[in-house]
């Protein structure tokens, strides 16, 4: 049988799609988060429990927090064949995200018979810069993306089958989705409740007692573990650290309003300035900001800088006018037009109800379909009328889009990593791979700049089955009078040396022959100060000097001769 055309067009799509997720995938440092998820993995690989000590957790306790564990468990395949590196880390979110655009391209095609139409919107998708950047990194989200997909297009091909494989494939991924990332909570049950009602008919005419029963005790059995964690357990924690609800300084805002020098009375200001009032103005200005034209195609999230390259929007400003078109050509009374409306009305929700949740990227990345379904229609709309200004207008739009894809190429591969280091962890690697590991001699590093225990842990890659649990790293006295916490006997991480102007006395008191100090630039030594060029310490050898970008020196390993 040959391909069509389309078809053809779809290979060449997702073989690019690959392509650019994959080319100089080490760009990018890893940052804390991915270094957790690869730990997480290494630690359930070779013991069957997280590096805390839980055996095949359902929500997974890292240092801070608690996670969502299914990427993890995913990303245990990819450690096993490729170890703790970047390339072990990333490639599950690279295949999941170029899972979403094939199964993006599947489902438009399944509600539109439109092969055309498809390609469109997964090349919108494919080429934005949204989705490119998080598909290259270790977020949750391209998972949970590929995941919604899926069980979409399993719920409409049961509707349009009756193929009860097809519904038990919906229920089990729609329940998954619940373990990718916390969003899900919200978007997911709210999209059930569309696919139900807007095909209400056609699903209760299909389902039967022994369909319902089998679907309800999938749902029962996937999901119990999570109710638990949800009400006995942490799995809530997250959402109480980001939650408005939570927000120490509107709750602050409330206080001076009532107290301030203008107050009226108490009951008059109990009335206008309360809790209830202040949660739902939050919630409003979050979610119309979601929709902000700035945020979205020239800003992006600008509070956390790993979420967006600076300068670029989330999405190429050429697509503004193909969104534009897609939206006021909509044809609500069409399924497909109906489901990507709704979706795109619900996809804030959940941000909204979080701390600058209408502009955190991660927390809106939902917002990838509708948008690229958008763009698509509206390039559809306009080749389909075919006058001499649709084909300069579309001839102009190529033209730009040519130039973002090489403008945002270059910033992100040339620019962006050298500019903004920090957030990605950059020499994080260099530093701690060169630490010797000699289990005769102690190690002390430092945990002022940054936590130190789990970069030290990858890079060195030190097996979970030779440590204890990583339960205890709270700060106490550890030796001398300086605070930290020990992982065994000759291994100590500092987190306060106190007084800069004092560090090198304090090595000196407590360092041994053959004792090694991992010290980072600023926090320990003092200005631009190169221990291996001038030092006020004797005997003791510089083992690495890790630099900057820029030059500046990042930190240094030293040994005591």
């Amino acid at each position: 049988m040959k391909l069509s055309k389309l078809n053809v067009g779809l290979i060449v799509l997702l073989a690019a799609s690959l392509f650019i997720r994959l080319i100089k995938i080490n760009n990018l440092s890893l940052f804390g988060d991915e270094i957790d998820v690869g730990y997480q993995a290494f630690s359930l690989l070779q013991t069957g429990r997280d590096y805390k000590g839980n055996f095949l957790p359902t929500y997974i306790q890292s240092l801070s927090e608690s996670r969502a564990p299914f990427l993890i468990y995913l990303t245990v395949p990819t450690i096993k064949i490729f170890g703790l590196n970047s390339l072990g880390v990333r490639l599950p979110p690279i295949l999941f995200g170029v899972l979403s655009i094939y199964l993006f391209y599947k489902l438009i095609f399944l509600l539109s018979k439109s092969s055309t139409l498809a390609l469109y919107s997964s090349g919108a998708l494919s080429f934005m810069p949204w989705h490119f950047h998080y598909s290259r990194s270790a977020f949750e989200v391209t998972l949970l993306l590929s995941i919604v997909l899926a069980a979409i297009y399993f719920t409409l091909k049961f509707i349009e089958t009756s193929g009860q494989k097809y519904l038990y494939s919906a229920v089990i991924l729609f329940c998954l989705s619940f373990y990718t990332y916390n969003t899900a909570n919200i978007f997911v049950p709210l999209i059930i409740l569309f696919l139900f009602f807007s095909n209400f008919k056609k699903i209760t005419a299909k389902i039967n007692l022994k369909n319902f029963l089998i679907s309800l005790t999938i749902f029962i059995c996937l999901t119990l573990p999570l109710i638990y964690q949800i009400f006995f357990g942490t799995a809530a924690n997250r959402f109480n650290l980001i939650s408005i609800f939570h927000d120490q300084t509107l709750i602050d805002n409330i206080i001076n309003k009532r107290t301030s020098y203008s107050s009226s009375t108490q009951l008059v200001e109990k009335i206008f300035h309360n809790k209830p009032i202040v949660w739902g103005k939050t919630f409003i200005q979050n979610y119309l900001n979601s929709f902000s034209l700035p945020f979205i195609f020239n800003s992006g999230d600008q509070i956390n800088i790993r979420h967006s390259i600076p300068s670029f929007g989330l999405v190429f400003l050429v697509f503004l006018p193909l969104i534009i078109k897609g939206l006021f050509s909509l044809n609500l009374k069409e399924k497909l037009h109906r489901l990507m409306f709704f979706w795109f009305l619900i996809s804030p929700l959940a941000a909204s109800l979080t701390i600058n949740g209408g502009t955190h990227a991660t927390r809106l990345f939902l917002m990838t379909i509708p948008l690229a379904f958008f763009a698509g229609f509206g390039l559809t709309e306009i080749l389909n009328q075919p006058r001499i200004p649709s084909k300069i207008f579309i001839s102009l739009l190529f033209l730009g889009f040519i130039f973002e894809i090489c403008a945002y190429s270059h910033e992100y591969f040339v620019h962006y990593p050298k500019d903004f280091p920090k957030p990605w962890n950059f020499g994080y690697q260099e530093l701690f791979s060169n630490i010797p590991n000699n289990s005769s001699n102690r190690i002390f590093i430092s945990n002022s700049n940054f936590n130190s225990l789990l970069p030290y842990l990858f890079y060195q890659k030190i097996s979970p089955q030779t440590l204890p649990p990583i339960n205890d790293i709270e700060s106490r006295k550890i030796i001398s009078d300086m605070s930290g916490f020990k992982l065994t006997d000759k291994i100590y991480f500092i987190n306060n040396w106190y007084h800069n102007n004092e560090i090198f006395n304090r090595v000196n008191e407590i360092a041994q022959p053959g004792d090694t100090f991992v010290l980072f630039q600023l926090n320990e030594i003092p200005g631009d100060m190169n221990l291996s060029q001038q030092s006020p310490l004797v005997n003791y050898q510089v083992l690495k000097v890790v630099k900057n970008p820029n030059g500046s020196i990042l930190g240094q390993i030293i040994q005591k001769q």
